[in-house]
């Protein structure tokens, strides 16, 4: 009796490994977590607006930029599992290839969102959507792979929608979509490993551990960051006391309309504000009264335009807008 319920096991056993064939190698891990992770967190500091102040040309040099690494990474992923197969005399399963086409397929599609979104303003979405992209591709490889990727693959899907649904800061969002590549994706495969598919308990501890390593460093890094950019001493300061009134002044591209960039909107200051000089002018950093150092390039500053409204005074024709202009952090 023993021996037929020993068979059985066996059987089941082969037909789970048959099914769930699919086993990625080291170096892809390593290369797409690390290709994934640096471009998402440094490619703002190549490509801006700094160096391509032509926002088409920054947004084809953004395309460019990202074809170049994520086709030049698929194009070696690929020699070196085929290479790796080889050598250990195995073939690539039919599964893992179909899947490893669905993977070009969502960085392709990611690619070209981030072009898109370069003209229409994508802001924290762009890095939500590559999480989700992340995730999608996990879960597929998981369906044929170790049911621990599966659980990952879901749990990074969450991430990216309430990261976003969250409204996190472009900066937090930022650093916590290149942590689920430059640390989720080489951990996953490491946690596969040593995970058994028949035992719950320690598919959730897994799980538990690969999220506290993607989202605490992530959040870390983000609090780091801002105190990063505090001035140097030799950096000099003017401080502007809530109360003062400082002309803002647009520049506004529309085929239908212009606005001379002369003529300024008062903005009243209404907190004690501090900002950064470097050679006498501002350099984009500034803080609230005691509150930590901030970027205008680090995303807590958000503008949005949500209403137009048109009407007819005296039988001229006027245009009011509504906006918010919101500061994404605690300010004292």
């Amino acid at each position: 009796m023993n021996s037929h319920a020993e068979r059985l096991e066996s059987i089941q056993a082969m037909l789970a490994a048959g099914h769930r064939c699919v086993d990625l190698d080291r170096h892809s891990l390593l290369l797409w977590g690390g290709v994934g992770g640096g471009l998402i967190a440094f490619t703002d500091w190549v490509i801006n607006a700094n160096t391509f102040p032509d926002n088409a040309v920054r947004a084809t040099a953004l395309l460019c930029w990202l074809s170049f690494w994520l086709g030049g990474m698929s194009w070696l992923d690929h020699r070196l599992t085929r290479k790796a197969r080889a050598v250990r005399k195995e073939t690539l399963p039919f599964a893992q290839a179909q899947i490893t086409r669905a993977w070009w397929m969502l960085l392709a599609i990611g690619t070209l969102a981030t072009f898109a979104m370069s003209f229409f303003g994508g802001g924290a979405m762009i890095y939500a959507l590559w999480t989700v992209l992340l995730g999608l591709g996990m879960f597929f490889f998981g369906l044929f792979s170790r049911t621990l990727i599966e659980w990952i693959g879901l749990a990074t899907i969450l991430l990216g929608i309430v990261s976003l649904a969250s409204g996190l800061p472009l900066g937090t969002a930022r650093w916590l979509a290149a942590a689920t590549f430059a640390i989720g994706l080489p951990l996953s495969g490491w946690l596969a490993g040593r995970s058994q598919d028949r035992r719950l308990g320690q598919r959730l501890l897994h799980l538990t551990v690969w999220l506290a390593a993607v989202i605490l460093p992530a959040l870390l890094i983000a609090h780091l960051v801002p105190i990063a950019t505090r001035p140097t001493p030799e950096t000099a300061t003017v401080k502007i006391p809530a109360g003062s009134i400082v002309p803002i002044y647009v520049d506004f591209d529309s085929p239908l309309v212009s606005i001379l960039p002369s003529e300024g909107l008062a903005m009243h200051i209404l907190r004690d504000t501090e900002v950064a000089l470097t050679d006498g002018q501002p350099d984009g950093r500034y803080r609230f009264r005691e509150d930590d150092w901030h970027s205008v390039s680090d995303g807590v500053l958000h503008v949005r335009i949500d209403r137009i409204l048109p009407k007819l005074v005296d039988g001229h024709p006027q245009v009011r807008l509504h906006g918010k202009f919101d500061f994404k952090g605690e300010v004292q």
